[in-house]
């Protein structure tokens, strides 16, 4: 249940300092980005021409004595946006003020907008539909918020939007408020509610939140990397692969002891294991909420799984896909359907089959923002597609999740 409480905490856990009061040389950050950019990227210009890239940063250029530090950043990360990589991000972290955030948690479901998480002095609003802020649409201002980063699919949009919505800032950088204080139009209980609310700090002792009741078997152990259980009751095999990474392929840029993350290598054997010695009705491998990692070891796991006769018919592997399945999940995801006979479902992914990756960085000279890019292209098929979707698209209501029901299981037990 811990990940459904960082929705709440991403931007609370935000670097908090601004460096307005620094003197930024805008125009050599633009010029370094001009050289280095293209020359360590893999293929910057696949989407976007050089001349319209260039011409985009030097617009930027002219007008940024005009704007703020937050206003010239965020308007180079939207021209990055265009170059169709969502690999490729500036951090605008430096720059987000930690005391405009708004104190709600947001989670999409097939019926729009909930706020799950709030504080105890807005306890009130918890579990509204969000509508409108300061009268404006929400889908016209994800519109706007969706011109931040390179968006893929409508599967990108329902991952990113709730995260980036509670930022007053960015509602200020759009024109959809002009002060802290918010206006929510809000649906509850069958009624419209309109709601007054002010940026506030939201942390474990004055928050609440809806909580799936009881917690169904997906959300009982989203932090852990991987690990599988036998249900006994309808003989299945239920895996979640969350993180693709491990003992043997520690996390891009991990300091620590590697030896205290869980062995793949061991969960792989005991899958094969079990799989090999069980006669089960069904097979499930839950990658619905892995953002990517390393591929490899995945990879190696499908190809085995790949020649058990066992699993081999149509019917007997299921993949259950999601929106926040993401960039080496993707892959993982392609393998399945390259190799094997799984039926997927769920949700479209946000990664998509072929994909910038493989992600290095490099700082700013005078702002020291850190600029990401992808240095590989990942091909896994012939066709141009924008998402995955799954064989079978089933997506959760919020009344589904309140009543702790998981639809894209359920579904996969009465096959």
């Amino acid at each position: 249940m811990k990940n459904l409480i960082l929705l709440t905490f991403l931007f609370a856990c935000l670097t908090a300092f601004s460096q307005s009061d620094k003197s930024i040389d805008w125009n050599s950050d633009i010029e370094y980005i001009k050289v280095e950019l293209p020359k360590n990227h893999y293929n910057l210009y696949m989407v976007k021409s050089e001349q319209d890239f260039i011409s985009g940063l030097d617009e930027i250029s002219k007008i940024q004595n005009q704007l703020s530090d937050f206003e010239v950043a965020v308007k180079l990360q939207q021209l990055i946006a265009t170059l169709g990589d969502s690999h490729t991000t500036l951090s605008l972290d430096p720059f987000l003020d930690y005391n405009k955030i708004l104190p709600i948690g947001l989670m999409w479901f097939s019926d729009g907008l909930w706020i799950q998480s709030t504080t105890k002095s807005n306890e009130t609003i918890l579990g509204a539909k969000l509508i409108e802020i300061n009268g404006r649409a929400i889908s016209e201002i994800i519109d706007s918020l969706s011109t931040i980063s390179a968006i893929d699919n409508q599967a990108s949009i329902k991952k990113s939007a709730p995260k980036i919505i509670p930022a007053v800032q960015f509602l200020e950088y759009f024109g959809f408020a002009i002060q802290p204080e918010i206006k929510l139009t809000l649906e509850q209980n069958g009624e419209t509610v309109y709601y007054t609310i002010h940026p506030e700090k939201m942390n474990k002792n004055n928050m609440v939140r809806v909580l799936p009741n009881p917690i169904p078997l997906c959300y009982q152990n989203t932090r852990t990397p991987f690990w599988y259980k036998v249900l006994t009751k309808d003989n299945v095999f239920y895996i979640q692969y969350n993180k693709c990474w491990s003992r043997e392929y520690p996390p891009s840029g991990f300091k620590g002891d590697s030896q205290k993350l869980p062995s793949f290598s061991k969960f792989h054997k005991a899958i094969v294991d079990s799989i090999k010695k069980n006669d089960f009705n069904k097979v499930v491998f839950d990658i619905r909420f892995n953002g990517g990692g390393n591929s490899y070891q995945g990879t190696k796991l499908v190809e085995e799984l790949s020649t058990i006769d066992k699993i081999k018919s149509k019917g007997k592997l299921y993949v259950i896909t999601g929106r926040d399945s993401y960039s080496s999940a993707i892959i993982n995801i392609m393998d399945f359907t390259n190799m094997t006979n799984a039926i997927l479902v769920g949700e479209e992914t946000s990664g998509k089959p072929n994909h910038l990756g493989e992600i290095r960085s490099f700082k700013l000279p005078s702002s020291a923002l850190s600029l990401q890019y992808s240095t590989k292209y990942f091909k896994r098929t012939d066709k141009d597609l924008k998402t995955i979707t799954p064989d079978k698209i089933i997506e959760s209501s919020f009344t589904d999740f309140k009543n702790g029901k998981d639809p894209v299981f359920e579904w996969i037990l009465k096959q």
